[in-house]
């Protein structure tokens, strides 16, 4: 009660400090405010008065973290990064770890307390997923001892660490498998014996061809490989295989990361989900047994029902595909923007699932994203709509658990078509220097991006980035944005306004978003006592709370507490 009575008092002094929070027929007035930094050089992310427009930027910011905090848990925000293609500290062209030393600043003035590193170890692609070495540091991105300081800075700035668990598969070119292959090379019509040779059991080795199979060269021996000839998949039922997952993970762990993303689980046997379910399971359990509070999230590409029957493992978290992406639920319900039968439905949405993976997961940490390395760019989704690209963030970030952000999404960079255009540099500045990469292979740039650099960004009151920062702000602030259970707020939730509720044991707010190129007018008279203590425009047109009517502009959002 102590703690609810002091968040409490801390909400109303902030609904004071934004709007001059008053009795019923006063006005309460938000509207969005700009940002500071994020150059592409080093800087300080200390919250700090800028001249000019970054003023009113650091005035919103500072009122917005009057509102409480997050406890310190595994609901985050997480950052997604593609070294490669992140920032290049040595000049070479490629991003490096030092590269993303550097900018821990920059990621702390977002607000990010979190990062997931797409693989680093050794490997023969730009992309890494095909791993040669999994206790090491590939060469081209630094070295261990590069990577501890990472984890050191990190820690100093309460920014955790999860890495990319590649154990689907490994490259061709790691020591298991060249040595179960040259094993299975000198054998002469005899069976492989995993007394001289325990690699050989370590993959899916056949003596016929079959689909997602390759030929091992010179012998009518086979191996699984679904995703490609160098990437053969690993044979997750042999005990010695999850021993050497076992160590993996312990490794790392005891270096101090705070834990993994585990990549392609639902084609750890394709198309046999009770398979994968068990290795998940096995996954979740061992990793508790090693640190009970490490975090892991999968990734599970597949239908609603299909995700929802993962959670069953017991796993912490599972990417919301079915949110996100092109295909995904905020997408579509941004393309049906004005359409109430559409806008209406991410509410009622947002309450299903999570009424649905709770009952398969009663401890489940929902991981909700826009975009990632395998799929187009949020705002190419939003076709380059600046207010569409805001309102695409929000029901993302306001969504509960772990929020995951691509890198560059925050200054609305586009990106489609093969894998390579997906992964293009962050887009520091218009100069493309200061740490900018080069593109990986076959990356085709665009002549431009839509809303500009990040340098061009910064200190733009209306750029995505400055929206961005209040967003996560918002987020961090009241944890029952990330924490609470989601329902749609029946009386609210109507034309095209999206009303849904989050309930945290006692605190609670309410989450309206108009999903319309028109303003909206909503009547609270049947929610007296309740404050509206945030909200983010997407044009910079106020938001209003007046006799018991929100007004909210086109795509706003506004977040409500009780008094």
């Amino acid at each position: 009660m102590k703690i609810r009575a002091k968040r409490l008092l801390c909400l109303l002094l902030a609904a004071f400090l934004l709007a001059g929070c008053a009795p019923a027929g006063k006005t309460q007035e938000f509207t969005t405010a700009p940002e500071f930094s994020g150059a592409a050089v080093e800087f300080s992310g200390e919250s700090a008065a800028v001249p000019g427009e970054a003023v009113k930027t650091e005035q919103a910011l500072d009122r917005i973290h009057t509102l409480g905090e997050s406890p310190e848990d595994n609901y985050r925000v997480w950052y997604e990064i593609f070294v490669y293609s992140f920032c290049d500290s040595d000049g070479d062209g490629i991003g490096d770890l030092k590269g993303v030393i550097s900018k821990l600043d920059y990621l702390q003035g977002l607000g990010i307390n979190g990062i997931w590193l797409m693989p680093i170890h050794p490997s023969t692609s730009y992309h890494k997923y095909n791993v040669s070495d999994y206790f090491a540091i590939d060469p081209a991105y630094g070295t261990m001892e590069d990577f501890q300081e990472l984890l050191t800075q990190c820690d100093q700035r309460n920014i955790r660490v999860i890495l990319d668990l590649v154990v689907n598969h490994t490259g061709s070119e790691h020591t298991w498998f060249t040595q179960a292959v040259n094993y299975l090379k000198g054998l002469v019509g005899e069976e492989p014996n995993v007394q001289d040779c325990p690699y050989a059991d370590y993959y899916n080795f056949v003596r016929e061809a079959r689909p997602g199979y390759t030929q091992v060269s010179g012998t009518d021996w086979y191996y699984e490989s679904q995703f490609s000839p160098d990437m053969p998949d690993l044979n997750l039922g042999s005990d010695a295989v999850r021993s050497e997952i076992r160590d993996i993970m312990a490794y790392w762990l005891d270096l101090g990361v705070s834990g993994f993303r585990v990549d392609a689980a639902k084609e750890f046997y394709s198309g046999k989900t009770d398979a994968n379910i068990e290795v998940l399971s096995w996954l979740q359990q061992t990793l508790r047994e090693l640190r009970e509070d490490a975090f892991l999230v999968a990734e599970v590409w597949d239908s609603f029902d299909q995700v929802t029957r993962y959670y069953e493992s017991g796993i912490t978290s599972l990417f919301n595909f079915p949110f996100g992406s092109a295909n995904g639920k905020i997408v579509a319900v941004i393309r049906g923007a004005g359409n109430p039968s559409v806008v209406t439905t991410f509410a009622t949405a947002l309450e299903k699932a999570d009424e649905a993976y709770l009952g398969a997961n009663p401890d489940y940490i929902d991981a909700p994203f826009l975009s990632n390395h395998d799929v187009g760019r949020i705002a190419g989704f939003c076709a380059g709509d600046q207010a569409k690209t805001k309102l695409a963030g929000a029901m993302n970030l306001f969504m509960s658990g772990s929020a995951f952000i691509y890198y560059g999404e925050e200054i609305g960079m586009t990106g489609s078509g093969n894998d390579p255009n997906k992964r293009a540099p962050m887009y520091w500045n218009a100069a493309r220097d200061s740490g900018t990469t080069q593109p990986p292979p076959e990356c085709v740039l665009p002549e431009s991006y839509p809303f500009g650099s990040l340098e061009e960004q910064r200190f733009d009151d209306d750029s995505v980035y400055s929206y961005y920062r209040q967003l996560i702000a918002i987020r961090q602030a009241i944890p029952a944005i990330s924490h609470g259970r989601t329902t749609a707020e029946a009386a609210l939730n109507v034309g095209c306004v999206s009303a849904f509720r989050k309930t945290w044991g006692e605190e609670m707010c309410i989450l309206l978003m108009n999903i319309s190129s028109e303003a909206s007018r909503t009547d609270l008279s049947g929610y007296e006592g309740w404050n509206l203590v945030a909200s983010l425009s997407a044009d910079g047109n106020p938001i209003t709370l007046d006799n018991g009517s929100l007004t909210l502009p086109p795509f706003g959002t506004a977040v409500l507490v009780p008094g």
